[in-house]
């Protein structure tokens, strides 16, 4: 058995009043058949994990996504050939693609950040990252991160949308009142557009106008709500300015969804067991509720759920009895639930604590003595198989988890057939987090002033460990529960079970913690239970077709194809290359060849012919197409949350950004280059440059901290601004900007490349004591920060203008883990 190692030796205890007792214990190892499957299976499922760090989960209009990409995988030779990371900013309610670039990704790591522009309308949306590289044509890794967009500007006009008194309702109708008022002045005959759905199934419903009170009242039919179509809308237009609220709408009376989870997967008659059970609501929210366990229609107990919708509770079922839980809630309809009916034989299993630091206890349990095997993995490997007997009154044993991984691990009862008879999920070495503390040198701060952070990583094995992490320290209120962006706990948990409840801390240590957790791994972990998938596998289902997305284009002469090949030079940033078409003209691009700084374009151009000649360039970005059709099919749903007024979505806080001045922004192509490039036409002076090239009052060129001040500052060619270069902010003449037109030029093209990363200036208020007001929520962030156990790693930054509560939030991997850590301190204003 080359294949298999027994790592474990396993205690068996048999429960029986005899002081000596004789019981049979065999170790042995698993099946050649059950080896080869968990193999195939492992070879299957086998793809790296994608997490994506973000520096918050609240952002503003005019502000920077900062971001690191970690690919983790053992596979290290795979993991290079992931090359480009997309990532696409998409809006939950139409699915519809707010921003999209694509990254640098190197060696299983990639750095960027995305503007939010003021186009995009505050509300909720989705980050979707992939890669590249494509298995069997669809994307190898990929990961979404839920975020609020908020804005920073007052509306126009203020809404406020909310139900009548149903006392004043007439029957089967809801009526909802409209009030739109300026500055506490009703707003008279504005034009309403409501609109009833979510999403995609939105529809119009109903037009009017605001009356002489800036009020309008809406009466809408019982009938055209449900608990899937219940979010109204209103659009109020006044002029050029519009603005919309929601309202959540008290539908028909909605189902509850409530299911349960006996532990090991059956109720088996005479046999107490386990019983996670889950309830959420008719819009798919978890709901604390109550419940009567029905037998034969007699109530035998009283059981309830907690705030996640979760619940636990032990049931010793009789043969042949009916047994059901009765649910009643108001505005719902009463709810009688099944539970699973009883087996008159089988096997229980019961995990005392699926959270184990030690060794895990089990307990299995027969209507029969039965021999079993008792089989330890991960649906990756088998970490350990022993053959047992359960006797009459049961067999327990105690699983020590020393050479186990960390992590989720299952425990699956086999017959002599190798069926599955019981299987339980619990979280080997909960408490073997890599040792890392994240310092600051104090925990209250003044306004501009210096913080000390300092990183240590422990070595609890006594082997040197490196790593390497990104760090962000931003205002506490832009992060939320509703936004969890942990890798431990997306690495160890999310990535492998099905949507959980929203929780801030998923791997706590507090008891409610590992309570929460216990419940999850009852009841969420049935999703792993894929025994039956697994038995089925064959050598064909490994095997994958590899591919990476590639940008290509074509060349026309005339509209038609050409017939011999031609020459194009491609120029992204300073760097050049010549590209060689086939016969026909088609040509593919090199990734490598295409890196612009962010927010860039790179420029293409036909060599050796006449400008005027029809040559025209035809290029494909696959990603943006790609982006969308995923999105379309992607479900972005949360639960309905109504505005009842429209300034729920402005940022309200002591750290408010100054307000800029209104920028109207009209639609037009960006055809300009760097000075670098072939130059058609120059301008020499720019009083709003033309290129996307822009200054910050700190005079960093294209600051990626003020993106807002583009146009606020006047940059022309001759200026001396500041650049990073080599690591370091240095000081550059600017070369000015140069334009053409490619309508009159088809043979030339500009297009977006594969961006570098952009370095987050930090402003040192030592320096600059005289700095105009600086308000931003994130303060500092840094990729790719080595960290070893062979010393500390020390970074510093300021505080800016805001006040208030901040987080320091460092995660990475390391040679063997990934790694989480976070510190907290407060920013008071400085004194004169």
């Amino acid at each position: 058995m080359d294949k298999f190692c027994l790592r474990l030796f396993i205690c068996i205890l048999f429960l029986s009043v005899s002081s000596c007792p004789s019981w049979a214990q065999r170790q042995a190892d698993p099946s050649e058949n059950i080896i080869n499957k968990i193999d195939l299976y492992a070879l299957k499922m086998q793809a790296p994990v994608l997490f994506v760090h973000f520096d918050k989960g609240i952002y503003t209009n005019n502000e920077e996504a900062w971001f690191t990409g970690y690919l983790i995988s053992q596979d290290t030779a795979e993991v290079r050939k992931h090359r480009i990371m997309s990532v696409s900013l998409i809006n939950n309610d139409d699915s519809k693609i707010a921003a999209q670039a694509n990254f640098i990704m190197d060696g299983g790591v990639s750095f960027g950040n995305m503007y939010i522009p003021d186009t995009v309308a505050a509300g909720n949306y989705h980050f979707v990252v992939y890669t590249d590289r494509l298995a069997n044509g669809k994307p190898g890794a990929m990961f979404k991160q839920s975020v609020t967009i908020k804005t920073l500007r007052e509306p126009a006009f203020n809404l406020s949308l909310k139900l009548v008194d149903s006392s004043q309702t007439p029957p089967g109708k809801i009526n909802t009142l409209l009030t739109a008022k300026a500055k506490d002045i009703p707003l008279l005959e504005a034009p309403v557009r409501y609109k009833i759905g979510r999403a995609k199934k939105e529809v119009a419903l109903s037009t009017g106008k605001t009356g002489v009170t800036g009020e309008h009242l809406l009466s809408i039919d019982k009938q055209l709500v449900s608990p899937q179509n219940n979010v109204l809308s209103a659009e109020v237009g006044l002029g050029k300015q519009k603005e919309t609220i929601s309202l959540v709408l008290p539908s028909r009376k909605g189902r509850l969804s409530v299911k349960f989870y006996p532990e090991g997967g059956s109720l088996i008659a005479g046999k107490p067991s386990k019983i996670g059970w889950e309830v959420k609501g008719p819009g798919n929210e978890p709901l604390k509720m109550r419940g009567v366990v029905l037998r034969n229609g007699m109530p035998v107990d009283t059981i309830e759920t907690d705030s996640y919708g979760m619940g636990i509770f032990t049931l010793t079922p009789k043969k042949d009895a009916l047994y059901q839980v009765k649910i009643s809630s108001k505005g719902l309809i009463d709810t009688m639930c099944a539970l699973p009916k009883a087996l008159a034989k089988g096997v229980t299993i019961n995990v005392a604590d699926g959270i184990t630091t030690g060794e895990v206890n089990i307990k299995l349990q027969s209507n029969g003595i039965r021999t079993v095997r008792i089989l330890v993995h991960n649906y990756r490997e088998i970490l350990s198989s022993l053959e047992a007997e359960i006797p009459a009154k049961g067999l327990s044993a105690q699983i020590p988890t020393l050479d186990m991984p960390r992590g989720l691990t299952t425990i699956t009862v086999l017959d002599s057939l190798d069926n599955p008879l019981a299987e339980r999920v619990f979280f080997a070495h909960y408490d073997k987090r890599p040792d890392f503390e994240v310092t600051v040198d104090q925990k209250e701060f003044a306004t501009r002033q210096k913080v000390k952070l300092n990183l240590k990583l422990g070595n609890n094995a006594g082997n040197l460990v490196n790593g390497y992490v990104s760090v962000a320290c931003v205002q506490d209120n832009r992060l939320s529960y509703k936004h969890v962006n942990n890798i431990e706990s997306y690495y160890y948990l999310t990535s492998q079970l099905q949507p959980m409840p929203l929780k801030n801390n998923l791997l706590g240590n507090d008891a409610g913690d590992k309570d929460y957790l216990n419940k999850v791994l009852l009841i969420k972990g049935w999703s792993r239970y894929t025994w039956p998938d697994m038995i089925k596998t064959e050598a064909g289902d490994t095997l994958k077709t590899y591919s990476n997305v590639a940008y290509y284009g074509d060349v026309t002469f005339s509209n038609n194809p050409l017939k011999k090949p031609i020459q194009l030079s491609a120029i992204a940033d300073t760097v050049a290359q010549i590209i060689n078409t086939d016969n026909t003209g088609h040509f593919v691009m090199n990734p490598y060849s295409m890196v612009t700084p962010a927010d860039k374009k790179m420029t293409m151009f036909i060599n050796a012919k006449a400008k005027t000649d029809p040559y025209v360039i035809h290029f494909n970005n696959p990603f943006e197409g790609m982006s969308q059709r995923m999105a379309d099919t992607m479900s972005f749903y949360t639960a309905a949350v109504g505005l009842h007024s429209n300034d729920e979505l402005v940022l309200k806080d002591n750290g408010k950004p100054r307000q800029l001045k209104e920028v109207k922004i009209k639609a037009t192509k960006d055809n300009q280059l760097f000075a670098s490039l072939p130059q058609y036409k120059s301008e020499t002076d720019f009083t709003r440059n033309e290129c996307g090239d822009w200054k910050c009052h700190n005079n960093i060129l294209n600051c990626g901290n003020h993106p807002g001040d583009n146009g606020l500052y006047p940059l022309k060619k001759g200026d001396n601004v500041l650049a990073f270069r080599n690591g370091k902010y240095v000081s550059i003449i600017y070369r000015g900007c140069v334009i053409f037109k490619p309508k009159e030029y088809t043979s030339m093209l500009q297009m977006k490349g594969i961006y570098a990363h952009k370095e987050f200036y930090v402003v040192d208020f030592d320096a600059n004591k005289n700095n105009p007001p600086e308000y931003q929520s994130t303060i500092f962030w840094k990729h790719n920060v080595p960290v070893s156990s062979n010393g500390e790693t020390n970074l510093s930054f300021f505080t800016d203008d805001v006040t208030g509560p901040f987080r320091v939030i460092v995660q990475g991997v390391t040679d063997n883990d990934v790694i989480y850590g976070e510190q907290t301190f407060s920013v008071k204003k400085a004194q004169p």
